[in-house]
């Protein structure tokens, strides 16, 4: 997705960390959906793009 890990195997503690920020934005996202649009959009201004659709996929295949 983003952060020089297209196409390669990330490690454990990325992959852990990066669920940990989810469950946060997820939290986010129910309380202060603004401030979470604003770190999205932030994210895409700055070429990091994929952040709010990886979180949706997460959150909806967590629900099921």
């Amino acid at each position: 997705c983003c952060f020089g890990w297209v196409g390669k195997s990330r490690p454990i503690s990325t992959v852990l960390w990066s669920l940990c920020q989810s469950d946060f934005r997820y939290t986010m996202q129910k309380r202060f959906p603004s401030i979470l649009e604003v770190y999205y959009k932030s994210n895409e201004w700055s070429g990091i793009h994929g952040i709010r659709e990886n979180d949706q996929m997460t959150w909806l295949s967590s629900k099921n």
